[in-house]
């Protein structure tokens, strides 16, 4: 059960460090922005010399239509699709100020009930809904009217039922794991590549 439980945990850290790619394209496409906004402040000013060169830097500043769709679709994957990874690792939000006090046992009887009487069902609404929403949203070539570009929005929508998929998965497994803590009193091991620093102050205030 151990492998089939790391091999869950290594296929959500795929998908998270995948996306987290999106960070370095944001970066760099939010940095491109800010560059031809300010640099295109002098050759496209009204009655400017070189007023002549402002269409090329206009063609050159690629991204001037949808620096706003860019933002809030990149970052709208990447916190979809890193749901799962951030799971895998204990990585959500919780009460540790409490939760962290209590016993083993204690700690999986409420992750259990709470996984089976609100993680579930709210994720498998997830993966419905937005089944049926990216479905209509192809069907009408849904496109965004924020700016002028506007850019599809139903390969957004799609990511809506993978990324709830995809922590279905991965609350399968963290599901696994509060059963198996509940019988031995003991959290069975899980694989990490990160540690909040809270975490590990709280760890070290233990010893």
């Amino acid at each position: 059960m151990e492998r089939v439980l790391f091999a869950i945990d290594r296929f959500s850290a795929w998908t998270g460090k995948s996306a987290a790619w999106l960070v370095l394209l944001m970066t760099l496409l939010i940095s491109w922005d800010v560059t031809m906004r300010y640099a295109s402040k002098p050759v496209c000013e009204q009655d400017s010399a070189v007023g002549f060169l402002c269409e090329p830097v206009r063609t050159l500043w690629f991204t001037y239509f949808y620096s706003y769709d860019m933002t809030y679709y990149l970052y709208a994957v990447l916190f979809m699709i890193g749901g799962a990874y951030a799971l895998s690792r204990g990585q959500h939000l919780r009460g540790d100020v409490f939760y962290r006090l209590w016993p083993v046992r204690v700690q999986a009887t409420i992750d259990v009930v709470l996984y089976v009487i609100a993680f579930f069902p709210g994720i498998l609404a997830l993966v419905a809904v937005g089944t049926q929403w990216a479905q209509a949203s192809w069907l009408i070539q849904e496109k965004s009217f924020t700016t002028q570009a506007a850019p599809p929005i139903y390969p957004l929508k799609t990511v809506i039922p993978i990324a709830g998929a995809l922590m279905a998965i991965q609350g399968l497994a963290e599901t696994i794991r509060a059963i198996q803590a509940l019988k031995t009193g003991v959290w069975p091991p899980r694989l990490s590549d990160v540690e909040e620093t809270e975490t590990a102050l709280a760890a070290q205030s233990e010893l």
